[in-house]
């Protein structure tokens, strides 16, 4: 079993990105992650390659919510998060864990010679961990209720 010391984000990252324009409709790019089953999409410019930023969930409900009756329909620009803070394959995985919690990121774009390769979400690295049993300690499993002071 390979420790998680000697893992790069490479091993770990999911290789079929799915993208979406900045300029596209926030509407269409909802439908297709509901269509994909997917939590976020990375945005991309239209004429380049690479991380232009992300589009997640939470950044549709918060537009969504703020949106005023008579507005122009938004863009995938107008609600993504950006700058985009990717990662390397080669990256350490326990680096690109301190990085994305420093960062308050769930998913990291991978770009690898100024390309798009792939993303890596903390649930990719907690499914590791799970599938690899790696030890989390004596903590029990609590379900139910709190108990009361």
């Amino acid at each position: 079993m390979m420790s998680i010391e000697h893992l790069c984000v490479g091993d770990l990252m999911h290789a079929g990105v799915r993208t979406v324009t900045e300029d596209a409709l926030l509407l269409d790019a909802a439908r297709l992650m509901h269509d994909l089953g997917v939590s976020s999409l990375v945005v991309e410019q239209e004429s380049a390659s690479g991380a232009l930023g992300i589009l997640t969930r939470k950044d549709i409900v918060e537009a969504l919510c703020s949106e005023m009756p008579g507005m122009a329909p938004l863009r995938v620009r107008d609600v993504m998060t950006k700058p985009a803070i990717y990662v390397t394959p080669e990256l350490a995985i326990r680096h690109c864990m301190r990085l994305m919690r420093m960062a308050g990121i769930r998913r990291a774009p991978v770009v690898k010679n100024g390309r798009l390769v792939g993303v890596l979400s903390n649930t990719d690295v907690f499914r590791w961990l799970v599938a690899n049993d790696i030890p989390t300690g004596d903590a029990p499993i609590v379900t139910g209720e709190p108990e009361a002071p």
